[in-house]
């Protein structure tokens, strides 16, 4: 229950800085999206490439569980919620509405901005691969090579 209230909530919140990028008078192209789950202060923000807050909430959930909350765990749980998000915005074309200047990547980012995960890239020329992807490949090279040298 308390995950389908939280992404309920950082979906919203998404979504309403999407909206206020869509309706900005003054929308120059934009290459990033940051997204920054903070659950020691209790709050998530949706900023611009120009580190613009596009929004901020307070997380009740996060304020209501700091004495007791792991926060590394959290903000796993949180990247998760917010790749399933993310991508769920992006199947819908919500993002198609935008002045987005490709390549554009939605990323999850700490109070440095430093970046913690790519969450979305879209690009016309690359193809971001996933870990399980190149995990399985490296399995079946790895095969391919034990049958390879075992005809030797």
């Amino acid at each position: 229950m308390k995950n389908d209230a939280l992404q309920h909530l950082l979906d919203h919140a998404i979504r309403r800085a999407l909206d206020k990028l869509q309706h900005s008078a003054d929308s120059a192209a934009i290459v990033d999206l940051y997204l920054f789950p903070n659950p020691e202060a209790g709050e998530f923000t949706v900023l611009d490439d120009e580190d613009h807050i596009l929004e901020k909430i307070p997380v009740d959930v996060w304020q209501e569980q700091f004495d007791t909350m792991d926060t590394e765990a959290e903000l796993k749980n949180c990247e998760v919620l917010l790749k399933e998000i993310v991508n769920r915005i992006q199947e819908e074309a919500l993002l198609d509405r935008l002045n987005i200047m490709k390549p554009f990547s939605v990323l999850m980012v700490d109070e440095e901005m430093e970046v913690l995960s790519e969450l979305l890239l879209l690009d016309d020329e690359q193809c971001l691969i996933d870990d399980n992807f190149l995990k399985y490949m490296d399995e079946e090279l790895d095969d391919f090579f034990k049958k390879l040298m075992s005809d030797i």
